[in-house]
Order: C-alpha cells, then structure tokens, then sequence
C-alpha cells in the first residue's frame, strides 16, 4: 500500500443566507455579530453498554449537522449514526463507505453489529490505519467474497490506481435499523475525531426509498473489487438508471470517477444553467439565490469554476461563499472585483497571523494552531434554475470543487425541497455569522501537508500572503 499524507487544512462553509428569495433591488443586510461561546476540550460520548436493538426507534430523517466550537453540539452525526448501528438488528445489513474511521465507539459498535449477527461491510481509504480499524478488521475480516469484511481500497476502489487517488465517497446504509427499512446517509462527515472536533459535516437521512438504497448497495458492489482502473462513471436516482429528468428528479446521484474538463465538468453543467434575475409568478423581480459551502477549491479546475461564481455574481445571483482551503490563484479569480462589488466571501478556517486561542489545548499547542474549519461539500439554490423558477435544490456528498474532486471514488447528490434548502441555509446562515466565519479577504493559503495536524517534511509548502485585493462596493462595507 502507498502512503499518503493527510490534508487537514482550514475548511470552507461556503454561505448564502438563502431564505425567501427577495426582490432583485433589496440588498443583504451585513451579517449580524454573535458572541463565541467559550470553547472546551471535547467529550466524547460515554461508553454504553450493550444492549438489545430498540425496534421502535424511528430514524430521523432530512440533514443533520455538527458545530465543532460548541461541545455540545460536536457529536450530532456521531451520534445519529452509532443509533443507527446499534438498532440494527440480527440478519440485517451495514454497508458503509467512507475515506477514514479512527473512532473506538464505532469499533466498538461495529463489532458488536457483527456479534449480534449483522452483516457488516466497510469500504475504506488507505491512507491511515488506527488500531479502531485493526479491531474491526480482526473480527470481520478482510475478505470481500464473505458477508462481513472491512477492506482498504488502494488509490480508490473504482479509480486508476496512482499516488493521486482516493476513496472518498461517504455513505451509509441500513437494510433494516429500528422500524425502518432502506435507510440511506450521505454528505461530508467521516467517522473520526477530526470531524467531531475540529469540522463542519453534513449528513442527509432518508429511508424507505428501496430502489435509491439498492442503487447505492450496488456502488458499493462494484467497489468491493477495488479495481486498477477506472470504471465508467454513471447517475442513477429514485428510479435507477432510469432518469429521463436529470438533475430534475426528485433525488439524483452522479457516481465519480468522472472524466472532467472545462468543456465537460457537472458543476459548470450545473451552474450554467442557473439564471440570476427572473420574474416570479406574482411578476415581481427576484435573484436567485446560492450558498456555497465547499472545503476546497484549488488548482485549474478550482480557478474555471471561481470565474463562474464570479459571473453569476455579477449577473446578479445573491451567492455568498464560505470555504475553508483555497487556492491563492483560485483567490484572485473569486475575488477579482465586478461592477456590482466583490463576491461575498467569508471563511471558517483558522488565521495564523492573529491566532485565536480556541479552548482546545491539542489544537492551540500546535505550532500552526489549526481551529476550526468546514468540511462541507454543499451547494444551495433557490430560485431559477434550467428555467423553473420555484427551484429549491441541494447538492451534497463527497466531491471537492477541485481538480482532485473527480478522477477519484467520489458522489455528488442532489435533493429538491422547500425544507431540505431551509434546513440547509439555516445551517449556513449560522457559520456565515461571527464567530464562526470570517472576513476570507485578509489572508489566503496554497496548499501544505500534514499529518494529524502537525506539519511534516522539510521544505516550506505553506504561505499565507495578503490577498492585496481591497474591498470594493458595497459588500464589504460593514463587515
């Protein structure tokens, strides 16, 4: 197996504060300021002792999300998906794909699953094996022809094999837990500490969706071989391959690896079909709407699809961004002025120039105090898109918005909803605010390696520079 280092680097949470869409002329209001509420070492969840399946738990469904600068609220998606394990009961099946585990109490649940007579299957990057794997692995096995097995994908499962490569899709599904069948999540969150104390995640829930569940057993199917070469990319929805609306249907997938161009890349496809100013059915003149929540944006692919924000910006779309790494040529592209101002842009990641000390003495030892960051990987809109203007769209999964966003095991999914967009942009809305955004125009980053946060290797690969671009229009002004 090859070595890879780890990128823990400051993350996006991309925002638009989305709501009703508003009359074209309104502008946005400066975001309001909160106080932070004092930081604390996270706890993990107490030990639980085992205990028989609840067959009446019903699972939540639609997004849940994480805070990692409030204690309490750093644990959400663990815990929803350790409920979901626990109640799965004798006979039933878990299947999971993910880039990373290094929780004991998911070793210790998946373990127990197995016990109990689930069929447990994980699908894993090789990037990284903690002792929670080689637990797990002990007792289920390596073997993917067996029922149960946790196996290391080299550079990906369904990807060439090469340095590059990952597994990187996220999902997890339950034949039956509680009193519910076809359970289906997926979005950003791994099952590691980071994502509890140092990321922002999102994990989206359904279930009794059978042919969607089966769609997703069957990705995971074809990665249990971990193939050397890269197989084809595909989409599938509610109605499995079968998707005569597109992105239209009410649930849809695009399945990575995926050749991507600038002539051929889903999220242009994507954003050129959003229209910016349109006339609603009551005749009065709105924008539309976006949120951008994106971990990383960087490289060519980072940089065509900066201009495009940017454009949509100027066309009058009402997009905020909110990221955590981010190319300094991808910078300048997102931020270069346009005649309506710059795109508003704001970060969750950390700042390295005026450290600001988190509570957290594992972080704020380190000789680069890394703080929090987002790990999203989540787009939202409301308003006109591919001409209907009552569009309430997000897209959610794996997939960075980088040239390394596509050759690799990723997915990207998109759900329509007036609840999931309004679920989605409170959860925006909230890191949009201070303290857990900031002004991103101050500082800008180009990539660096570490591994569990500290840096590793001989050679300077991070640089934080002034951006020299200084605000300008309105935007910025009260901020």
């Amino acid at each position: 197996m090859r070595s890879k280092f780890i990128a823990l680097t400051a993350a996006v949470a991309l925002t638009a504060s989305l709501g009703p869409a508003t009359a074209a002329t309104t502008s946005a209001p400066a975001p309001a300021s909160s106080a932070a509420p004092a930081a604390k070492a996270p706890v993990a969840p107490a030990a639980r002792k085992a205990g028989k399946p609840n067959k009446k738990w019903k699972v939540p469904t639609g997004p849940k999300f994480n805070n990692p600068m409030i204690p309490k609220d750093r644990f959400v998606i663990e815990r929803h998906v350790l409920r979901a394990i626990r109640n799965t009961p004798k006979g039933e099946k878990i299947t999971i794909s993910a880039y990373s585990l290094d929780r004991q109490v998911f070793a210790d649940e998946l373990i127990r699953a197995k016990k109990r007579g689930v069929k447990v299957k994980v699908l894993l990057n090789d990037h990284l094996v903690p002792s929670a794997q080689t637990r797990i692995q002990k007792v289920l096995g390596a073997n993917t022809k067996k029922k149960s097995f946790l196996k290391r994908c080299v550079s990906g499962c369904r990807a060439d094999e090469n340095e590059y490569n990952n597994l990187h899709s996220k999902f997890y599904l339950f034949s039956k837990t509680g009193r519910n069948r076809n359970v289906v999540m997926l979005g950003s969150y791994n099952m590691t500490l980071n994502a509890v104390r140092w990321q922002w995640n999102d994990l989206w829930t359904t279930v009794g969706k059978k042919t969607l569940y089966n769609e997703f057993v069957q990705l995971f199917n074809d990665m249990r071989p971990d193939w050397d070469k890269r197989r084809a990319s595909y989409v599938f929805c509610e109605n499995g391959r079968d998707c005569p609306a597109g992105d239209q249907q009410k649930y849809y997938n695009v399945v990575f690896p995926r050749h991507t161009t600038p002539g051929k890349d889903v999220v242009l496809d994507i954003l050129n079909n959003v229209q910016c100013v349109y006339t609603d059915a009551a005749g009065v003149q709105r924008r539309t709407r976006l949120a951008l929540s994106m971990h990383t944006m960087r490289g060519g692919r980072g940089n065509y699809i900066a201009d495009k924000l940017r454009d949509l910006y100027a066309q009058g779309c009402a997009l905020r961004v909110n990221y955590g790494l981010m190319g300094f040529h991808t910078k300048q592209h997102i931020g270069a002025p346009t005649a309506r101002g710059r795109v508003p842009l704001r970060s969750t990641g950390f700042n390295l120039a005026d450290d600001v000390p988190t509570g957290d003495p594992e972080i704020d030892n380190m000789p680069e105090s890394i703080e929090r960051y987002t790990h999203h990987k989540y787009f939202v809109l409301k308003g006109s898109y591919k001409g209907n203007v009552d569009s309430n769209i997000v897209w959610t999964g794996s997939t960075n918005w980088s040239s390394l966003g596509t050759p690799q095991d990723e997915i990207m999914f998109n759900v329509h909803g007036r609840g999931v967009v309004r679920d989605y942009l409170k959860n925006f809305n909230l890191m949009w605010k201070k303290p857990f955004s900031r002004d991103a125009y101050t500082t800008t980053y180009s990539e660096w390696k570490t591994v569990n946060g500290r840096r590793v290797g001989s050679k300077p690969v991070t640089t934080i520079e002034p951006d020299r671009l200084t605000p300008g229009g309105p935007t910025w002004e009260n901020d």
